[in-house]
């Protein structure tokens, strides 16, 4: 099969370009003839390295210029490589490439990665969208996407070559016994909540470390949050880092804090390594957890549960070994082979709905 993908970038510390360059890779990998088009960023040499062919378009919308000239850009490619379906990832590739594969007769394939971003109504342009949980699928349907035309496919980060690439992958040596979050600092991931039940943690768990490795506009509030609580000595602001494994690998506990998290690549990493997982029951982590069974579930915007929950794991080896082992074992399908075997189903979809001509009434069904 013959795919482009389209994104703004290929750069480090993007969920949706993640899951978009694990994809390719694989893709390649398996023999396919993929192109990865986009502005550019750090994973470039590793798509070449695993076969991507690559493509530097710009994507903007911003100014009328910078459309009509990736329109153009775009409309060359697919003249030039004839591919069977175009996977955008992004609010302004699915734009563009909307209005070039309805004259070209291309499959388009969008995959809805933030559906609280204000934009993403435009992902339904797709002949076939792809929401990355059950929970996200039912959040679109209610905004108005056609239930007919949305798949679901998991995200599953894990076995990807993204995982172990970036250079000084081991560049973090984290204090144990600790609990690891791995999130942007910022008011969606909730890690005030998670500063304010690490305090509570403290009281019975004193030496415990809290790392919060990730960056973001909250980084400083967090950090004075933190002096406010009196737990500064025991938290590692630590930054981004260049892969989770190695992360996870020196962690203890895993915890996500978050208010939406349509199907976090975190958490998923966390419970395939083997780490007892405590995380908010929003978007797709209940999914991912399997309804409580591999992970502890707690309510978003409740301190007083998380630490609850840290607790239980903090103070007894025994629940952390338990946790730990249902972790690992409900993690066996979130890996890149089964994600890439799920959106080759997909594209062969969207092709079947080009080639029977049922697009155009598709589509409107998809604007009621």
């Amino acid at each position: 099969m013959r795919i482009v993908h389209l994104l703004n970038h290929c750069k480090h510390g993007h969920g949706n370009a993640h899951v978009a360059i694990d994809l390719a890779c694989r893709q390649a990998y398996l023999g396919h003839s993929v192109i990865y088009a986009s502005g550019g960023g750090e994973y470039e040499p590793l798509l070449t390295a695993h076969g991507v062919q690559l493509a530097n378009i710009e994507q903007s919308l911003r100014h009328p210029s910078s459309a009509v000239k990736a329109l153009a850009s775009i409309s060359s490619l697919v003249k030039r490589a004839k591919p069977d379906v175009i996977h955008a990832h992004m609010m302004s590739g699915t734009v563009l490439a909307y209005l070039i594969t309805r004259l070209q007769h291309v499959a388009l394939v969008t995959t809805v990665h933030n559906s609280f971003d204000k934009h993403s109504f435009l992902m339904r342009l797709g002949d076939r969208v792809v929401a990355v949980s059950q929970a996200e699928k039912t959040a679109l349907v209610a905004r108005g996407f056609d239930a007919n035309r949305v798949d679901v496919v998991i995200n599953g980060p894990n076995g990807a070559p993204r995982e172990t690439w970036l250079p000084n992958a081991s560049s973090f040596v984290l204090d144990r016994p600790n609990i690891t979050t791995v999130c942007g600092i910022h008011q969606r991931k909730g890690v005030g909540d998670l500063l304010t039940a690490f305090a509570k943690v403290l009281r019975v768990s004193p030496e415990w470390i809290l790392n919060i490795v990730g960056d973001g506009p909250d980084r400083q509030k967090m950090t004075n949050l933190a002096h406010d609580l009196g737990v500064a000595d025991s938290v590692r602001f630590l930054g981004s880092a260049p892969s989770a494994s190695p992360i996870l690998q020196q962690a203890d506990i895993f915890v996500l804090a978050s208010y939406a998290d349509p199907c976090s690549l975190a958490v998923a990493e966390a419970l395939y390594a083997g780490l007892p997982v405590v995380a908010t029951a929003v978007g797709g982590t209940p999914e991912l957890l399997r309804n409580g069974e591999a992970g502890i579930l707690v309510p978003p915007g409740n301190p007083d549960e998380l630490a609850t929950a840290l607790v239980r794991l903090t103070t007894s080896p025994e629940e952390r070994q338990k946790w730990a082992e249902r972790a690992y074992s409900g993690s066996r399908d979130l890996v890149i082979e089964r994600v890439t075997d799920e959106y080759l189903e997909v594209y062969r979809s969207a092709q079947k709905m080009r080639r029977k001509g049922a697009l155009l009434g598709s589509n409107q069904a998809g604007f009621q």
